[in-house]
């Protein structure tokens, strides 16, 4: 109890922090609402559904498109968020389909990002499929952005963990209109961008989603503190990798800060190839390749110490644990990841068993980013943990 007293004071120091920070450096303002549509309906609402037809492992599986209802985590603004439903095959057990809230990876920042709007899922097809499969029904959203245009959309807030976790609990409710023979039990996964949703997801899970019965989070290397990323008294030295996600990283503050100042952040070519960094063309993987192999060194220098400690402050009060999760978490993650480093995951592990959390952390060695082969056992792990609800609620 004193641990998670002392965690949340730091929070809240950190709020106090950026206050600070922002008024001191030109351009940038604290949160405030978006322009956008009013929240009209209850969050989870669906607002649209249509047959969605996938590709590849999904051929065959009975899945919808849908335009849902939710809530920003950073305003207090309604918003239309998009994903899919994939329902498994045969029939549902009794008392009804467990739900997975899938989380996807990083696709990027424009409103073509969204996997709802791709038959493969951009990528994601057959994780989704897995899952559908082993008797789960799925509910991908695409995050607030992506996918969805809605008037007055606000644009993703790449990074920020509450947006992400209303979206993936909203689906959630979503799926159970769409689909009616669905139990009220329901598990979060996601990997890298989606490894840090299926966390914050399991620590909102409590309030936001109470009306729901959580089991439990599986984070696949996930983007759990991004703040170490951002050295304050000297310019950090981002990787070949990294630095193509710095236009994402600044599309998602400027969401939150809407009088943010992108030059301080990005210039030269990082900042002229900004749109090939942050859509998502059919070819997206080659035309971002050629986009990195234009940046200059000096493209992705922040601009001075004022705005490096702003953006590490913002980054830090963004970074996870925000509080104690709902449910127990499995994560893992690779020794030689290059995108997301392994010690920040560890501190976040370690910050959220300070404050109570049951967590099972493994570190895979000579496992990167993407190659952690991992859904054998996150499949046994989530079933375990269903499997204990059902024995002791």
């Amino acid at each position: 109890m004193v641990a998670v007293s002392g965690l949340v004071s730091c929070s809240t120091g950190r709020q106090d922090a950026i206050r600070q920070t922002s008024s001191a450096t030109s351009g940038f303002t604290a949160p405030a609402p978006v322009s956008g549509s009013a929240a009209t309906n209850e969050p989870g609402t669906v607002v649209s559904r249509n047959v969605f037809e996938g590709s590849g492992s999904l051929a065959g599986l009975r899945g919808y498109r849908v335009v849902y209802s939710s809530t920003a985590g950073y305003a207090p603004i309604g918003t239309e968020v998009s994903g899919v439903v994939v329902v498994p095959p045969g029939d549902p057990p009794v008392g009804g389909w467990p739900i997975i809230a899938f989380g996807h990876g990083t696709t990027g920042t424009t409103p073509d990002c969204g996997p709802s709007d791709h038959p493969d899922l951009l990528g994601e097809s057959g994780t989704v499929a897995d899952l559908a499969r082993a008797g789960y029904v799925v509910a991908a959203t695409d995050y607030q952005g992506l996918g969805a245009r809605g008037n007055g959309d606000p644009g993703h807030p790449y990074l920020e963990p509450r947006t992400v976790a209303h979206n993936m609990i909203d689906m959630v409710r979503a799926a159970r209109t769409v689909v009616p023979q669905t139990s009220r039990e329901w598990a979060s996964f996601g990997s890298s961008q989606g490894g840090r949703a299926a966390w914050a997801a399991a620590e909102s899970a409590s309030d936001y989603g109470s009306d729901l019965d959580f089991v439990g989070a599986a984070a696949l290397a996930p983007a759990a503190d991004t703040a170490p990323l951002v050295t304050v008294d000297h310019p950090p030295t981002f990787t070949y990798l990294q630095k193509s996600f710095l236009p994402m990283i600044i599309d998602g503050l400027a969401v939150v800060y809407p009088t943010l100042d992108r030059s301080q952040f990005i210039r030269g070519q990082l900042a002229a190839h900004t749109t090939e960094f942050t859509s998502c063309p059919p070819n997206r993987a080659i035309v971002r390749y050629s986009a990195l192999t234009t940046v200059a060194p000096g493209d992705a220098t922040i601009a001075d110490r004022s705005a490096r400690l702003w953006l590490h402050t913002v980054l830090s009060s963004w970074a996870l644990p925000q509080r104690r999760a709902a449910g127990p978490i499995l994560v893992i993650n690779g020794s030689d990841d290059q995108i997301v480093a392994p010690d920040p995951t560890t501190g976040a592990v370690a910050r959220a068993v300070a404050m109570g959390d049951d967590i099972t952390h493994e570190v895979r060695p000579g496992r990167g980013h993407t190659d952690l082969h991992a859904t054998d056992e996150v499949l046994t792990w989530l079933s375990e943990r269903f499997a204990d609800h059902l024995q002791h609620g």
